[in-house]
Protein backbone atom coordinates (compact mmCIF):
# COMPACT_ATOMS: atom_id res chain seq x y z
CA UNK A 1 0.00 0.00 0.00
CA UNK A 2 1.16 3.53 -0.65
CA UNK A 3 2.29 5.32 2.49
CA UNK A 4 1.17 8.80 3.40
CA UNK A 5 4.75 10.05 3.27
CA UNK A 6 4.98 9.22 -0.43
CA UNK A 7 1.51 10.33 -1.46
CA UNK A 8 0.38 13.35 0.52
CA UNK A 9 2.18 15.92 -1.60
CA UNK A 10 0.85 14.87 -5.04
CA UNK A 11 4.22 16.12 -6.25
CA UNK A 12 3.99 14.77 -9.79
CA UNK A 13 4.51 17.02 -12.79
CA UNK A 14 2.95 17.35 -16.21
CA UNK A 15 3.26 16.35 -19.02
CA UNK A 16 3.76 12.61 -18.75
CA UNK A 17 7.25 11.44 -19.70
CA UNK A 18 8.46 7.99 -20.58
CA UNK A 19 11.83 6.78 -19.26
CA UNK A 20 14.39 8.76 -21.22
CA UNK A 21 17.45 6.55 -20.81
CA UNK A 22 16.54 3.06 -21.92
CA UNK A 23 14.16 0.51 -23.38
CA UNK A 24 12.86 -2.47 -21.40
CA UNK A 25 12.55 -5.10 -24.08
CA UNK A 26 10.55 -5.76 -27.21
CA UNK A 27 7.11 -6.97 -28.17
CA UNK A 28 6.51 -9.51 -30.90
CA UNK A 29 3.65 -9.84 -33.36
CA UNK A 30 3.67 -11.00 -36.98
CA UNK A 31 7.46 -11.15 -36.93
CA UNK A 32 7.81 -7.52 -35.85
CA UNK A 33 9.82 -6.48 -32.77
CA UNK A 34 9.34 -2.81 -31.79
CA UNK A 35 11.02 -1.69 -28.57
CA UNK A 36 9.12 -1.04 -25.37
CA UNK A 37 9.71 2.39 -23.80
CA UNK A 38 6.99 1.96 -21.15
CA UNK A 39 4.46 -0.63 -20.10
CA UNK A 40 1.88 -0.97 -17.34
CA UNK A 41 -0.54 -3.86 -16.84
CA UNK A 42 -3.42 -4.44 -14.46
CA UNK A 43 -4.75 -7.96 -13.93
CA UNK A 44 -2.79 -9.07 -16.97
CA UNK A 45 -4.23 -6.41 -19.28
CA UNK A 46 -2.53 -3.36 -20.79
CA UNK A 47 -3.10 -0.02 -19.05
CA UNK A 48 -0.55 1.78 -21.19
CA UNK A 49 2.13 0.77 -23.67
CA UNK A 50 4.75 2.94 -25.33
CA UNK A 51 6.53 1.60 -28.41
CA UNK A 52 9.39 2.86 -30.57
CA UNK A 53 10.16 1.43 -33.99
CA UNK A 54 9.24 1.60 -37.64
CA UNK A 55 5.67 2.56 -38.33
CA UNK A 56 4.90 -0.75 -40.06
CA UNK A 57 6.21 -2.74 -37.10
CA UNK A 58 4.25 -0.78 -34.51
CA UNK A 59 1.11 -0.88 -36.65
CA UNK A 60 1.36 -4.67 -36.91
CA UNK A 61 1.68 -5.05 -33.13
CA UNK A 62 -1.17 -2.70 -32.29
CA UNK A 63 -3.38 -4.22 -34.98
CA UNK A 64 -3.00 -7.59 -33.27
CA UNK A 65 -4.05 -6.04 -29.98
CA UNK A 66 -7.10 -4.36 -31.50
CA UNK A 67 -8.12 -7.75 -32.92
CA UNK A 68 -7.95 -9.06 -29.33
CA UNK A 69 -4.93 -11.21 -30.05
CA UNK A 70 -2.15 -11.60 -27.49
CA UNK A 71 1.30 -10.18 -28.17
CA UNK A 72 4.50 -11.47 -26.61
CA UNK A 73 6.58 -9.25 -24.35
CA UNK A 74 10.28 -10.11 -24.29
CA UNK A 75 11.91 -8.16 -21.42
CA UNK A 76 15.64 -7.50 -21.49
CA UNK A 77 17.79 -9.76 -19.32
CA UNK A 78 18.43 -7.05 -16.71
CA UNK A 79 14.75 -6.11 -16.38
CA UNK A 80 12.81 -7.38 -13.36
CA UNK A 81 9.30 -8.04 -14.63
CA UNK A 82 6.73 -10.00 -12.64
CA UNK A 83 3.90 -9.16 -14.99
CA UNK A 84 2.50 -11.13 -17.93
CA UNK A 85 4.67 -12.12 -20.88
CA UNK A 86 1.56 -12.50 -23.04
CA UNK A 87 -0.04 -9.04 -23.25
CA UNK A 88 -3.76 -8.56 -23.76
CA UNK A 89 -5.99 -5.55 -24.18
CA UNK A 90 -8.84 -4.59 -21.88
CA UNK A 91 -12.37 -5.04 -23.17
CA UNK A 92 -12.93 -1.28 -23.51
CA UNK A 93 -11.89 1.04 -26.34
CA UNK A 94 -8.32 2.32 -26.61
CA UNK A 95 -6.77 5.63 -27.61
CA UNK A 96 -3.67 5.59 -29.81
CA UNK A 97 -1.28 8.41 -30.77
CA UNK A 98 2.04 8.37 -32.60
CA UNK A 99 4.68 10.90 -33.64
CA UNK A 100 7.64 10.77 -35.99
CA UNK A 101 10.96 10.91 -34.15
CA UNK A 102 12.99 13.84 -35.41
CA UNK A 103 15.94 12.85 -37.56
CA UNK A 104 14.95 9.19 -37.80
CA UNK A 105 12.60 6.94 -39.75
CA UNK A 106 11.05 5.63 -36.54
CA UNK A 107 7.92 6.63 -34.65
CA UNK A 108 6.94 6.73 -31.01
CA UNK A 109 3.47 5.34 -30.36
CA UNK A 110 1.42 5.39 -27.17
CA UNK A 111 -1.76 3.40 -26.55
CA UNK A 112 -4.01 3.36 -23.49
CA UNK A 113 -7.59 2.38 -22.65
CA UNK A 114 -10.22 5.08 -22.27
CA UNK A 115 -10.22 4.39 -18.53
CA UNK A 116 -6.71 5.93 -18.39
CA UNK A 117 -7.58 8.86 -20.70
CA UNK A 118 -8.68 11.91 -18.69
CA UNK A 119 -10.54 13.77 -21.43
CA UNK A 120 -12.37 10.63 -22.53
CA UNK A 121 -13.43 10.00 -18.94
CA UNK A 122 -14.89 13.48 -18.63
CA UNK A 123 -16.71 13.29 -21.96
CA UNK A 124 -18.13 9.82 -21.22
CA UNK A 125 -18.60 9.48 -17.46
CA UNK A 126 -19.77 6.18 -15.97
CA UNK A 127 -23.38 5.54 -15.08
CA UNK A 128 -24.15 6.15 -11.44
CA UNK A 129 -24.98 3.06 -9.39
CA UNK A 130 -28.67 2.47 -8.77
CA UNK A 131 -29.88 2.91 -5.19
CA UNK A 132 -30.32 -0.36 -3.31
CA UNK A 133 -33.73 -1.89 -3.82
CA UNK A 134 -35.88 -3.24 -1.04
CA UNK A 135 -36.17 -6.99 -1.10
CA UNK A 136 -39.58 -8.30 -2.09
CA UNK A 137 -40.85 -11.76 -1.17
CA UNK A 138 -40.43 -14.32 -3.92
CA UNK A 139 -43.59 -15.27 -5.77
CA UNK A 140 -44.11 -19.00 -6.02
CA UNK A 141 -43.67 -20.17 -9.60
CA UNK A 142 -42.17 -16.85 -10.77
CA UNK A 143 -39.06 -17.03 -12.92
CA UNK A 144 -35.83 -15.90 -11.32
CA UNK A 145 -34.52 -12.76 -13.02
CA UNK A 146 -30.73 -12.95 -13.47
CA UNK A 147 -28.81 -10.00 -11.99
CA UNK A 148 -27.62 -7.28 -14.33
CA UNK A 149 -23.88 -7.43 -15.09
CA UNK A 150 -21.83 -4.97 -13.05
CA UNK A 151 -20.33 -2.12 -15.04
CA UNK A 152 -16.57 -1.70 -14.73
CA UNK A 153 -15.98 1.91 -13.66
CA UNK A 154 -12.33 1.37 -12.77
CA UNK A 155 -10.05 4.29 -13.66
CA UNK A 156 -6.29 4.64 -13.96
CA UNK A 157 -3.95 7.56 -13.30
CA UNK A 158 -0.52 7.67 -14.92
CA UNK A 159 2.59 9.37 -13.56
CA UNK A 160 6.22 9.90 -14.42
CA UNK A 161 8.57 7.00 -13.71
CA UNK A 162 10.83 9.07 -11.42
CA UNK A 163 8.10 10.64 -9.26
CA UNK A 164 6.22 9.24 -6.26
CA UNK A 165 2.77 10.51 -7.23
CA UNK A 166 0.91 11.76 -10.30
CA UNK A 167 0.25 15.40 -11.07
CA UNK A 168 -2.50 16.88 -8.92
CA UNK A 169 -4.59 17.95 -11.91
CA UNK A 170 -4.31 14.48 -13.44
CA UNK A 171 -5.72 12.97 -10.26
CA UNK A 172 -8.50 15.54 -9.93
CA UNK A 173 -9.38 15.29 -13.61
CA UNK A 174 -9.81 11.55 -13.24
CA UNK A 175 -12.01 12.02 -10.16
CA UNK A 176 -14.14 14.51 -12.06
CA UNK A 177 -14.63 12.03 -14.87
CA UNK A 178 -15.74 9.46 -12.28
CA UNK A 179 -18.35 11.89 -10.89
CA UNK A 180 -16.67 12.06 -7.50
CA UNK A 181 -17.65 15.20 -5.58
CA UNK A 182 -14.75 17.50 -4.66
CA UNK A 183 -13.85 21.12 -4.04
CA UNK A 184 -12.96 22.90 -7.28
CA UNK A 185 -12.16 26.42 -6.08
CA UNK A 186 -12.82 28.90 -3.30
CA UNK A 187 -12.02 32.55 -3.88
CA UNK A 188 -11.80 33.26 -0.15
CA UNK A 189 -9.55 30.26 0.49
CA UNK A 190 -7.49 29.51 -2.63
CA UNK A 191 -5.44 26.90 -0.73
CA UNK A 192 -8.47 24.71 0.03
CA UNK A 193 -8.62 22.82 -3.31
CA UNK A 194 -5.03 21.67 -2.82
CA UNK A 195 -5.86 20.51 0.70
CA UNK A 196 -8.78 18.53 -0.71
CA UNK A 197 -6.63 16.92 -3.38
CA UNK A 198 -3.94 15.86 -0.93
CA UNK A 199 -6.36 14.61 1.70
CA UNK A 200 -8.43 12.61 -0.79
CA UNK A 201 -5.28 11.07 -2.26
CA UNK A 202 -3.77 10.19 1.12
CA UNK A 203 -6.92 8.88 2.77
CA UNK A 204 -8.14 7.20 -0.39
CA UNK A 205 -4.84 5.33 -0.45
CA UNK A 206 -5.31 4.24 3.14
CA UNK A 207 -8.75 2.85 2.30
CA UNK A 208 -7.39 1.07 -0.79
CA UNK A 209 -9.51 3.23 -3.08
CA UNK A 210 -6.17 4.12 -4.71
CA UNK A 211 -3.55 1.43 -5.22
CA UNK A 212 -0.22 1.47 -7.06
CA UNK A 213 0.19 -0.82 -10.04
CA UNK A 214 3.34 -2.88 -9.50
CA UNK A 215 3.46 -4.26 -13.04
CA UNK A 216 4.91 -1.09 -14.58
CA UNK A 217 8.10 -0.18 -16.47
CA UNK A 218 9.20 3.29 -17.56
CA UNK A 219 6.03 4.83 -16.14
CA UNK A 220 4.05 4.75 -12.91
CA UNK A 221 0.36 3.98 -12.65
CA UNK A 222 -2.36 3.79 -10.02
CA UNK A 223 -5.77 2.15 -10.13
CA UNK A 224 -8.75 4.03 -8.70
CA UNK A 225 -11.59 1.94 -7.29
CA UNK A 226 -14.88 2.03 -9.18
CA UNK A 227 -16.83 1.98 -5.88
CA UNK A 228 -18.54 5.37 -6.12
CA UNK A 229 -20.40 4.79 -2.88
CA UNK A 230 -17.09 4.37 -1.03
CA UNK A 231 -15.73 7.54 -2.62
CA UNK A 232 -18.88 9.38 -1.52
CA UNK A 233 -18.47 8.14 2.04
CA UNK A 234 -14.85 9.27 2.06
CA UNK A 235 -15.83 12.79 1.00
CA UNK A 236 -18.76 12.89 3.40
CA UNK A 237 -16.59 11.82 6.32
CA UNK A 238 -14.01 14.45 5.44
CA UNK A 239 -16.56 17.25 5.42
CA UNK A 240 -18.17 16.13 8.69
CA UNK A 241 -14.88 15.53 10.48
CA UNK A 242 -13.30 18.76 9.25
CA UNK A 243 -10.26 17.49 7.38
CA UNK A 244 -11.94 18.64 4.16
CA UNK A 245 -12.72 22.37 4.53
CA UNK A 246 -16.09 23.16 2.98
CA UNK A 247 -18.68 25.84 2.25
CA UNK A 248 -22.01 25.05 0.61
CA UNK A 249 -21.29 27.08 -2.55
CA UNK A 250 -17.84 25.72 -3.34
CA UNK A 251 -18.34 22.06 -4.17
CA UNK A 252 -18.25 20.94 -7.76
CA UNK A 253 -19.44 17.75 -9.36
CA UNK A 254 -20.17 16.36 -12.76
CA UNK A 255 -23.36 18.05 -14.09
CA UNK A 256 -25.31 14.80 -14.03
CA UNK A 257 -23.99 13.51 -10.71
CA UNK A 258 -26.10 13.09 -7.62
CA UNK A 259 -25.16 13.90 -4.03
CA UNK A 260 -23.64 11.06 -2.08
CA UNK A 261 -24.78 10.32 1.44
Amino acid sequence: MITSESTSDLCGTWPLRMHADRFFGTVKADGQHPRVAALACYKGEIVTISLVGYDTSISAVLASLWLRESISFLPDEDVEWQGPRSLKRRSEAYKQVSVQLLGTKEVHALAMPTSAHIAEGILHPPDLPNPPKQETPAVQGAANTPPMPKSDRTRFVLGNWDEDAPAERSFLGTLYGMRVLFLHKDEMHPEWPQIWARQIWERGSRRSLIQPIKEALGVKAWVLSDDLVAWGKLIGNGVREGWLPWRATTLTRHPSASTYS
